[in-house]
């Protein structure tokens, strides 16, 4: 894992400083929206176009990917994502920003699917959930230090929005001078998210879930604290540690999910945010302290932003590994799709109800996902009890066991069992008696194939090669004249099998003789 680990550095770096920019860039966009006097709904369908695009872009991206690689579509989308943030500045209107975030999400999309596939390409599925955690680990550490800039620049200015374009531009270059190889672009198949839908579906409606939650965090959070009295360096470090807690529980998590059903791991991370994002209502409705603020959120983000790495890779233990762009697009659709009305329902919510109606939003995605995730873990548990038929060959046992089975069953025949019954000259004589013969080789097997049964036998008795182990049919007069010379023996030794074996062959190899000689 870690040698895997060192040959994506470069990719790690370039997405880390392409989050770093992107977290300050939303951040100031939600703050700076406030400041110009926008209505809360008016920022929540701002940062809802944002989400619209990334949808769009994850159905769309796919064809410039596969059109010109890996490598020169990552520059050619964080290319546009440097322009945005300056544009923003010399253009102050709601429409303005809204087209811009739409183109914004689906540059940022394609980026997203280039990572994920290049790294699930990369992986397999006992090294998926570690490599997919560290990528979250990077994800979260550079937007928590993305956070970190709006300690040191107003969102007022231009500076901030300056930052966040260099950053963009920065995220370029380890990209561009790697040596590692780039995935093979695959061939897009006409994108549906029902095989995603039919082989994962807790893994599918986790990345909607993430979506959902998310949005309206990174979206609304600033508004929830910047209406509850607070600063903008206290904003700056309440988004910094509901970020920064992202990376606390990724890689043991995400390597918990390797061990055991990862929809198990997803329900218990469900929960435990749904815990801390009720207490989050708590602290916007009594006054509490500050620290008390930045605890709380730094355990709801630890658990709330391991959801979207666990549903990848789920998704992926179970979809084909030849369409890894389509399945990553297929994610990104459930985060988008999610995202979308995130915000939206949110910001309409803090409207009505105040800013607690947020994580009251919150804690209802994660309920409802919760409860999913149980139910498909309990369903995959009763499927996997049930076995499945398999086809075997016919025989289950070595020679030797076949060899004491036949000793075992080396028991008189019932005479109902013998299909003719003929009287012996010889026997007669002796023994005043009938023997009787079972029809090994029946006269009306061979009429059916159109054979004279003297001819057939004559023909078996030329063509026996004891040297080739071929075991010929045996004639009713030739089993009658072995037992008579066996019962000849009974005096002096006791009748084996072997006996039976070796006397045969002694008969066989003095028929072949005259045969021999006359050619």
């Amino acid at each position: 894992m870690l040698r895997t680990a060192r040959t994506l550095l470069s990719l790690y770096s370039s997405y880390g400083l392409l989050v770093l920019a992107n977290a300050l860039f939303t951040t100031l966009t939600s703050l700076r929206a406030d400041i110009e006097g926008f209505a809360v709904q008016t920022i929540g369908l701002i940062m809802a176009g944002y989400f619209l695009g990334m949808f769009l872009g994850a159905r769309y991206t796919s064809k410039v990917i596969q059109r010109g690689g890996h490598i020169r579509a990552f520059a050619a989308f964080a290319s546009f994502m440097s322009l945005s943030p300056l544009m923003h500045v010399l253009f102050i209107d709601p429409w303005v920003w809204a087209a811009l975030r739409l183109v914004d999400g689906f540059c940022l999309a394609g980026l997203f699917i280039i990572t994920e596939s290049w790294l699930n390409a990369r992986a397999d599925n006992k090294s998926r959930g570690s490599i997919l955690a560290i990528y979250m680990v990077v994800n979260y550490l550079a937007s928590g230090l993305g956070q970190l800039f709006l300690l040191f620049a107003s969102p007022d200015t231009f500076e901030a929005f300056a930052v966040a374009s260099i950053c963009f531009s920065l995220s370029l270059m380890p990209l561009m001078m790697t040596r590692t190889e780039a995935p093979v672009p695959q061939a897009v198949k006409g994108f549906s998210v029902k095989p995603l839908l039919k082989v994962a579906p807790a893994g599918f409606f986790g990345a909607v879930c993430a979506g959902s939650v998310g949005a309206a965090f990174f979206a609304m959070a600033p508004i929830y604290v910047q209406n509850l009295n607070y600063s903008v360096q206290q904003i700056s470090l309440f988004m910094m540690a509901g970020v920064f807690s992202g990376l606390v529980l990724q890689v043991p998590l995400g390597k918990l999910s390797d061990r055991i059903e990862r929809r198990k791991v997803l329900a218990g991370v469900c929960f435990g945010a749904l815990v801390f994002s009720c207490l989050m209502i708590l602290h916007s409705v009594f006054t509490l302290p500050f620290y008390m603020l930045l605890i709380n959120v730094f355990c709801y983000g630890s658990l709330a932003f391991v959801i979207y790495p666990l549903s990848v890779a789920h998704v992926n233990d179970w979809s084909d590994p030849n369409q890894l762009m389509q399945t990553s697009s297929g994610m990104i659709i459930g985060y988008g799709g999610g995202a979308i009305f995130g915000p939206m329902l949110s910001s309409s919510l803090m409207s009505a109800f105040g800013p607690a109606a947020l994580f009251g939003y919150i804690a209802i995605n994660l309920a409802v996902m919760m409860m999913y995730a149980i139910y498909q873990s309990k369903v995959a548990g009763l499927q996997r009890e049930k076995m499945e038929f398999v086809v075997q060959p016919a025989v289950q046992f070595p020679t030797e066991e076949l060899y004491a089975a036949a000793q075992d069953d080396l028991t008189p025949v019932p005479e109902d069992l013998y299909i003719s019954e003929e009287k012996d000259p010889d026997a007669m004589e002796q023994g005043g008696g009938s023997t009787l013969v079972p029809d090994i080789v029946s006269e009306s097997t061979l009429d059916e194939a159109g054979l004279p049964m003297d001819e057939t036998v004559h023909e078996i008795d030329n063509q026996v090669d004891l040297s080739q182990g071929e075991v010929p049919a045996i004639t009713a007069d030739e089993l009658v004249q072995v037992a008579d010379d066996l019962n000849s023996l009974a005096d002096d030794q006791p009748v084996t099998t072997e006996s039976l074996i070796e006397a045969w062959e002694q008969e066989k190899l003095a028929d072949a003789d005259p045969v021999a000689d006359k050619k």
